[in-house]
């Protein structure tokens, strides 16, 4: 799957430190247990994407969404797969400084989805892993990504630029992307803990309990949203 141009990100000691202490903290003390494996036969996939040090997105293939349960899918229709990501506004849109960073690592309400559109099912990213979910784990999903989209007054979704919308939802350093995509997977009944997933390979060491490696090939976007 080719890689959207839209955010840039850089690779910060100072972050990246926060972020493994973070994760000490969390694998020391939290105590959260996990939900219980998927009983009953997989029968949609979804794709926990990483694309750099600190971000992961989920894709999913548009034609297994529920009828109008994600309504920017529809400004994907030339695209097989959506993938949606959530993070803070200025360290998610704008080039990462420690400056955003630390904004956004202190508590944010500001908080954007990215979209991408595309047709191959694979990433130009660090790595791709497939999970198979039941129809009703899939359906929690897609209601946990619908539900975090702040709409407007006619129950649309809010949009800001090309890809990019309003969302709902308070980013922190304990609560930002890996933590968001873990607390979907969870709803969807994946034996996930979200707490931990404070960068993408706590989130990976997790997923890959269940799921499976994905091989990598270029991908290409196949349509800009309208």
């Amino acid at each position: 799957m080719a890689r959207r141009s839209a955010p840039r990100r850089q690779s910060l000691v100072p972050l990246r430190k926060l972020a493994f202490a973070a994760i000490a903290f969390c694998l020391s003390s939290c105590a959260t247990p996990v939900a219980s494996p998927r009983a009953s036969t997989p029968s949609r996939t979804v794709y926990v994407i990483n694309h750099s040090i600190l971000h992961t997105g989920i894709a999913m293939q548009r034609s297994d969404i529920p009828p109008g349960r994600l309504p920017v899918s529809h400004d994907y229709q030339g695209s097989r797969y959506l993938e949606v990501g959530w993070g803070e506004d200025d360290g998610y849109r704008k080039p990462l400084s420690p400056r955003t960073a630390f904004h956004a690592l202190r508590g944010s309400s500001r908080t954007v989805l990215l979209c991408d559109g595309f047709d191959e099912t694979a990433s130009q990213g660090r790595a791709v892993v497939a999970i198979d979910l039941t129809e009703r784990g899939f359906d929690r999903l897609t209601r946990h990504i619908a539900q975090t989209f702040a709409l407007d007054d006619s129950g649309q979704p809010q949009r800001l630029e090309e890809n990019w919308y309003r969302a709902r939802g308070r980013y922190s350093a304990f609560h930002n992307c890996n933590n968001w995509v873990a607390a979907g997977l969870r709803a969807a009944g994946c034996p996930i803990n979200p707490s931990i997933c404070i960068t993408p390979r706590p989130l990976l060491l997790q997923v890959r309990q269940f799921g499976r490696d994905f091989p990598k090939t270029k991908r290409a976007r196949t349509n800009e949203p309208r």
